[in-house]
């Protein structure tokens, strides 16, 4: 699926990162998810911050992961990061890659829902302020 947004961050795992086969443990790869999916909220206007502000929660649901190649120390990464979906949840998928070569190490993705935050209900629907934010990248109605 193609996406409607993308922001582009990068990393370099670090010593505390690294399994004993000397490669970044496949448990971190969430950490790294989550530099790209800071950097997509960012650009849209929609982080954390502004979240809690609105009155809405975004619980991750599901994650999933593919491995091509493992990531390595001090290895420099680049993550894409896309948003694909957002009317009923918030996917992003993710791709990492290696900076200089660019071959791909891993795709991924996160699934999030909207909840009340007072009530803590899950809607079903995404709120009218995702809609609002991710506008400037939607087709024209």
């Amino acid at each position: 699926m193609k996406a409607i947004v993308t922001a582009t961050t990068t990393a370099r795992p670090q010593f505390y990162d690294i399994d004993s086969m000397n490669i970044v443990w496949h448990g971190y790869y969430p950490k790294f998810m989550e530099l790209g999916r800071v950097a997509i909220l960012d650009k849209i206007d929609y982080g954390y911050e502004a979240m809690i502000a609105s009155g809405y929660g975004w619980p991750i649901i599901d994650m999933r992961f593919r491995y091509a190649r493992p990531m390595r120390l001090h290895q420099e990464i680049e993550i894409v990061a896309g948003i694909t979906e957002w009317e009923n949840r918030l996917k992003i998928d993710y791709e990492f890659k290696d900076l200089k070569t660019g071959q791909r190490l891993n795709r991924c993705s996160s699934v999030q829902v909207a909840i009340e935050i007072e009530t803590e209900t899950m809607l079903w629907e995404t709120p009218p302020i995702l809609r609002e934010k991710l506008s400037p990248w939607l087709p024209a109605a």
